[in-house]
């Protein structure tokens, strides 16, 4: 009975073992790092469970948007304003879900661009600034 028990003990063990090797290792192919940055995991759970919530509130609000139709014959512009807004929410949280591993490299090189639009604005205004000298000089 001991040895049943210990046998079994063992087999879930292995098996737990196993899954979790297989979810860091399909984790980490699916985000391209290693080893994974499980922080990332429970962001991405919130989103998930955010986009599922808004899911539900689009499909309410869809069937509130088709019985008021059959009712009346019409919709009140309110309720499809609602209901876009809810979709943009629920297409900018799946936009973030796919673009999360690109967020560090992406401010970087903002940060980057930002600096070269600065230093080409300056550039930009000395230019201005010796057309004028030039201009008046000229005239």
């Amino acid at each position: 009975m001991l040895q049943a028990l210990g046998k079994i003990a063992g087999s879930v063990l292995r098996s737990l073992f196993i899954s979790i090797v297989m979810f860091i290792i399909v984790f980490s192919v699916i985000t391209g790092e290693f080893p994974p940055n499980f922080k990332r995991v429970t962001n991405t759970f919130k989103n998930l469970q955010q986009m599922t919530q808004l899911s539900r509130q689009i499909q309410e609000q869809q069937k509130a948007l088709k019985n008021q139709y059959t009712a009346h014959g019409e919709v009140d512009e309110n309720d499809v304003e609602a209901l876009q807004e809810l979709n943009l929410k629920r297409a900018e949280l799946g936009a973030g879900l796919l673009q999360a591993e690109n967020a560090v490299s992406d401010s970087q090189e903002t940060s980057e661009l930002k600096q070269k639009m600065k230093e080409l604005e300056t550039q930009l205004f000395r230019l201005q600034q010796r057309v004028s000298q030039l201009e008046s000089k000229t005239k």
